[in-house]
């Protein structure tokens, strides 16, 4: 794999991730200089990090994605939720969309979107690609 690749040509050193990193972190020791370098791998695949991802999407159209591999049905409007708020909803719109976000959350898969593995994700049907999402 490329980790293996460039290992073989300088060292790689593996340092600490954050709490909360989707990027496994080493250092590339430049022999030329005594500075390192930091080189980081996304392993959503191959190790996966769902436990611990805590980042939420808003997609273009105003969709909350709890997971970029979910499935387009767990995807909830934002947006329609603001356009249609009634003036004579007790509830500010804060608390609303709050309690709605959380909901979203609370329906997260544990891992790679309930999918299992990179194959069945390849082969869902019910999942916008990342490009499509927007941002």
């Amino acid at each position: 794999d490329m980790m293996d690749q460039i290992d073989s040509k300088v060292p790689l050193e593996r340092i600490e991730d954050g709490p909360n990193d989707t990027t496994k972190w080493w250092t590339v020791q430049n022999q030329a200089s005594v500075r390192k370098s930091r080189i980081g791998f996304i392993t959503s695949m191959s190790e996966h990090f769902c436990s611990s991802c805590n980042r939420l999407r808003i997609t273009a159209d105003g969709k909350i994605k709890v997971c970029l591999f979910g499935s387009n049905e767990k995807e909830v409007s934002l947006r329609d939720i603001m356009r249609n708020r009634s003036s004579n909803n007790s509830r500010s719109e804060e608390e609303e969309l709050s309690e709605v976000i959380y909901a979203a959350v609370q329906r997260k898969s544990f891992a790679l979107g309930g999918h299992g593995n990179a194959e069945a994700i390849a082969k869902a049907a019910d999942n916008r690609p990342m490009t499509t999402i927007g941002g």
